[in-house]
């Protein structure tokens, strides 16, 4: 039923004006906002994406787009909730110990996207919708260092997966020269199926599934041939 919906908007934005094929690839680089779930254990990232564009018409494009963002951990909240996960988990680990976690976070989408343009020829305001897959790598490591007692190794746990992304968003397009232009966007993600790290009875720290958000900024060129 999606992809019902999908091609018949395609057509429908299609036929509001004539097709005047033109073709164009775009760069751009910006901050990542973490967003719900992803915010509690997560600081701002930073990334970038390229796109190859095929533009109908002077409204109408779509795109093809890889990209890279990079999340750190917020170590501080996310080491004190795992530390509550594991004292609920183990009374010895009380309020007298210290744990260190690392647990970098790496998303590539991949997402194909339909963008409708309006306004004039040197400054173009536009909104769009995404949707594809992405993947990502996550590596949970750490310690837990009880005051006058024992060490806790945490094992080291990797995960590298796949699933779903959706995005919305909106931007503008600014004339620099006839074929190249200034492009500032902003964007709404939502990617199903990121293993969070969690503590669990045995000591370790594992992911769990959340749906997670995030919010980017960003501005690149976008050069049309």
């Amino acid at each position: 039923m999606k992809i019902k919906v999908l091609i018949f908007l395609i057509f429908s934005l299609l036929s509001l004006t004539p097709i005047i094929a033109q073709i164009g690839v775009a760069a751009n680089a910006g901050v990542y906002l973490p967003v719900g779930e992803l915010s509690n254990s997560y600081n701002t990232g930073y990334g970038g994406e390229a796109s190859f564009i095929y533009r109908f018409n002077p409204s109408f494009e779509i795109a093809l787009t890889g990209g890279l963002s990079v999340f750190q951990a917020d170590k501080e909240n996310l080491e004190n909730r795992l530390l509550e996960e594991l004292e609920d988990i183990n009374e010895e680990i009380n309020i007298d110990a210290e744990i260190a976690v690392e647990a970098p976070l790496n998303l590539y989408p991949l997402v194909f996207s339909i963008k409708y343009l309006y306004g004039k020829k040197k400054f173009k305001p536009y909104f769009f919708f995404e949707g594809g897959v992405f993947f990502y790598d996550i590596i949970y490591s750490g310690s837990i260092n009880i005051i006058n007692g024992p060490d806790i190794a945490l094992p080291e746990s990797i995960e590298k997966e796949s699933s779903t992304t959706l995005a919305l968003g909106g931007g503008f397009l600014s004339s620099l020269t006839k074929k190249l232009f200034l492009d500032v966007k902003a964007k709404w993600s939502i990617m199903n199926n990121i293993k969070l790290v969690e503590a669990d009875s045995n000591e370790e720290l594992r992911g769990i599934d959340k749906t997670v958000q995030t919010i980017s900024l960003s501005a690149g060129l976008n050069y049309y041939f």
